[in-house]
């Protein structure tokens, strides 16, 4: 039977690795992962969380610290768990950023009011991660 009613639209959304394995009932800190690879959440408010069949609430249940999500309270041992991010606009990763003219000193870049900046040393690469929401 096909669909009825206005076609169902996708977005880039993103199931965040499982770390239910790591809950042992007093850890409240945990990182989190895609792919393996390291997730900065830029808000709270983006992601879909669910411990124990139960969806938790940004701030009061949980809150994002770089790359780390931190509970209230601790996730029961073998609580069920998944994470995903309900606002992010770029699911690839980045591969190549240039910034400026390759010189001696450091070269800095506007973030939305945040600075970063890339300094030279010695010729020896520093991966830095992003995630654009």
């Amino acid at each position: 039977m096909a669909y009825i009613g206005r076609q169902q639209t996708s977005g880039a959304f993103l199931k965040l690795d499982d770390i239910s394995s790591q809950f042992n009932s007093s850890t409240t800190t945990f990182n989190l992962t895609v792919g393996g690879e390291a997730f900065f959440a830029g808000n709270p408010y983006s992601l879909l969380v669910s411990l124990g069949g139960v969806i938790q609430e940004p701030i009061a249940s949980f809150t994002i610290v770089e790359n780390q999500i931190n509970f209230a309270s601790a996730p029961r041992a073998g609580a069920d768990f998944f994470i995903v991010v309900l606002a992010t606009t770029n699911v690839t990763p980045l591969q190549t950023l240039t910034i400026g003219r390759r010189s001696a000193s450091a070269h800095s870049m506007d973030l939305h009011g945040r600075q970063m900046t890339v300094a030279v040393r010695g010729g020896t690469k520093h991966p830095i991660a992003f995630n654009l929401a």
